[in-house]
């Protein structure tokens, strides 16, 4: 979509967003497509469980981020964004709670992020006040979304991206891990092979030869 003018982007953020899920609209959501009742009354049990044992949650708000099954339960509260959007004039790229929305000019990006605020704010959710914004990408500065950076009509992996590999493999090359060259190697090229699959999307001067 960047690629056929769609260059304002609505680059927002949630802001807590596992934390601060409504629970009962959620589970009324769940309800309208789950009829068992012994299901219903274990996701009830589950977040109950969950939230009690977190000082920051309260009995009515938020699901556990990191468990199995909270993408799950992202996605089903967010998917009548989805539908929201979809009739719109922008185009939604969303995962779990991080999504952009392409436009294709300023004045569009604006008037759908009204129409998100306004969604969000009926749902019980909130818009992050500095890391939401609206950005030209065709200008200097860009915006990162799932570990890319899309600049300019270009993309390559992020900064933090880049630091993360450096973590991984740093823990897998300590001088103290007990592990042979051999295991080392093998752990080493597998986090290397994975990153770089995902991201062999970059620019072609991202990996040079």
């Amino acid at each position: 979509m960047l690629k056929v003018g769609r260059t304002w982007v609505v680059d927002a953020d949630m802001q807590s967003y596992y934390d601060t899920i409504p629970q009962e609209p959620l589970l009324a959501k769940v309800e309208e497509k789950v009829a068992d009742g012994r299901v219903l009354e274990l996701l009830r049990a589950f977040l109950s469980r969950a939230c009690g044992g977190a000082a920051h949650w309260s009995a009515e708000e938020g699901t556990p981020q990191g468990a199995v099954i909270s993408p799950l339960l992202s996605n089903i509260y967010l998917n009548p964004l989805d539908h929201r959007m979809a009739g719109g004039e922008g185009e939604m790229v969303r995962y779990a709670d991080d999504f952009v929305i392409l436009c294709a000019s300023q004045s569009e990006a604006e008037q759908v992020l009204r129409q998100v605020q306004e969604w969000v704010d009926a749902a019980g959710l909130k818009l992050h006040p500095l890391k939401t914004r609206i950005v030209d990408a065709t200008q200097p500065g860009g915006f990162d979304f799932l570990g890319y950076h899309f600049e300019r009509g270009q993309r390559w992996p992020r900064p933090k991206s880049q630091d993360k590999l450096k973590d991984k493999i740093r823990a897998q090359t300590k001088r103290t891990n007990g592990q042979s060259l051999r295991v080392i190697i093998s752990r080493v090229n597998r986090v290397t092979v994975g990153w770089f699959e995902y991201f062999q999307h970059s620019h072609r001067t991202t990996f040079p030869a």
